[in-house]
């Protein structure tokens, strides 16, 4: 009953089609039965009006039912309309129902996908692989110990939540004002200045829940679109030993770094990863390495004990998102081929089916702004890598931006048309026609 309370805006509609249903019914019975048989069943009650009607009984009846009918859908999708305006208003006023309900179901119809990385590359990624499907886990790095997140670490005991944050938010259809919110930061405040407001809001949750089920918590308040989970629950710390032999203890303090690393390792070594992911990836269709800092970002989701041996396992294709620009303190001077041997010093498998470049030329300000910073175009020795057996997936991938940035959906695109030609055959057929019209119209 309480559908039928005010200020539901519902109530007439539901009359509607209750009223249509009623006169439908009848004009489909005067047909079925005919007017003798009618005015039997009503007992003469309506003889004289179905005398005045004469020969024009049928006709009647068929425009009646046939209004009827239109009055019962129309009604119906007013209804539906109330309700969907209640449960997602900003999507309901810019967009139609059908639309909505087609790129809900499509969306869970996309590829399952495992996308292990950290930083800023992740989560640009992300932003182009949700327009796509829905069934996405990002596996985070935990080991960031600089700026907010460090801070909440090193200050309350915690995970840092910084590229959980960026994580979440970049998978997130909520509106673009609690985006901004959930990333602003802090410029004045005894204690407050530096701290992001997404960091001190997660680490909030932590104090009261523990941190996995905190980024669950959070991920349903920024309707996130997929799964974000940090690779291991343990208070990880990156070491780098350096080609000098020296060795260097934290993420911001390897990025800082001059000399060039010799290998990375995780303390403590014996760090386990989440049940979730272990069992995403293998149920995945493709798994998804970078974009991102190679040495803090990438390499040690994969020294996390199971991570390796689970990708090795699933027998999927594993793609590798090359950063554009080389960086400082990390990756100087490395070439495409530098970046996948790098991974597989660290790894005991030589898993990676595909790199992922860009071949767009950076302008000569972009060259300009980042030899400033040490930092040039990654070179493509395709030669070398198709000795490797690691097959090059190459485009234009550029974002419009005076950073050299990938732009998500060029990234996406790329990925999942290979995806699509080369490993999607499993799938059904439903499934593969969705994906390839999706993109195609996205490259339209």
């Amino acid at each position: 009953m309480k559908w039928l309370y005010p200020g539901l805006g519902i109530k007439r509609w539901i009359l509607a089609m209750l009223l249509s249903l009623i006169l439908f019914l009848f004009s489909f019975t005067t047909i079925i039965l005919g007017v003798k048989d009618i005015t039997t069943l009503w007992k003469y009650k309506l003889e004289g009006f179905f005398y005045h009607l004469g020969g024009y009984v049928y006709v009647f009846s068929i425009i009646s039912g046939i209004v009827s009918l239109i009055i019962l859908v129309f009604a119906f999708i007013k209804t539906n309309q109330a309700i969907i305006r209640f449960l997602l208003p900003k999507e309901a006023e810019d967009a139609k129902i059908v639309n909505l309900m087609y790129n809900h179901r499509f969306l869970k119809r996309g590829p399952k996908l495992v996308v292990i990385g950290g930083g800023t590359g992740l989560s640009v990624l992300l932003r182009g692989l949700k327009k796509y499907t829905s069934n996405i886990t990002a596996v985070v790095t935990v080991a960031d110990d600089g700026g907010s997140s460090g801070r909440i670490r090193g200050e309350m005991g915690i995970l840092p939540p910084g590229d959980i944050r960026n994580c979440l938010i970049a998978l997130s259809e909520s509106e673009p004002i609690l985006e901004k919110v959930f990333q602003h930061r802090f410029k004045t405040g005894v204690g407050l200045e530096g701290h992001n407001l997404g960091n001190l809001f997660l680490a909030a949750f932590t104090e009261i829940m523990g941190f996995e089920q905190a980024v669950k918590e959070m991920a349903k308040v920024l309707a996130v679109r997929g799964k974000v989970l940090p690779v291991t629950l343990e208070n990880i710390v990156l070491q780098a030993k350096l080609k000098d032999g020296g060795i260097v203890w934290g993420e911001s303090n390897i990025s800082k770094s001059r000399i060039p690393i010799e290998k990375i390792s995780i303390i403590p070594s014996y760090a386990k990863p989440l049940e979730d992911t272990i069992q995403a990836i293998k149920e995945a269709d493709a798994i998804i390495l970078g974009p991102g800092s190679l040495y803090t970002s990438i390499i040690p989701n994969l020294l996390v004990t199971g991570i390796e041996e689970a990708i090795k396992k699933s027998k999927r294709p594993v793609y590798y998102v090359c950063n554009i620009m080389t960086q400082r303190g990390e990756t100087e001077n490395y070439t495409a081929l530098d970046h996948v041997e790098a991974i597989y010093k660290h790894t005991s498998s030589r898993f990676i089916d595909y790199i992922v470049v860009n071949n767009k030329e950076i302008t000569s300000r972009q060259k300009y702004l980042y030899i400033l910073e040490d930092s040039v175009p990654v070179k493509i020795d395709k030669d070398k890598l198709a000795a490797s057996k690691v097959k090059v997936l190459e485009g234009d991938l550029l974002a419009q931006s005076n950073q050299v940035r990938h732009d998500p959906d060029k990234l996406a695109r790329i990925i999942l048309t290979n995806l699509l030609k080369e490993h999607f055959r499993s799938r059904s057929f439903i499934d593969r026609i969705l994906l390839e019209r999706k993109l195609s119209l996205k490259s339209d």
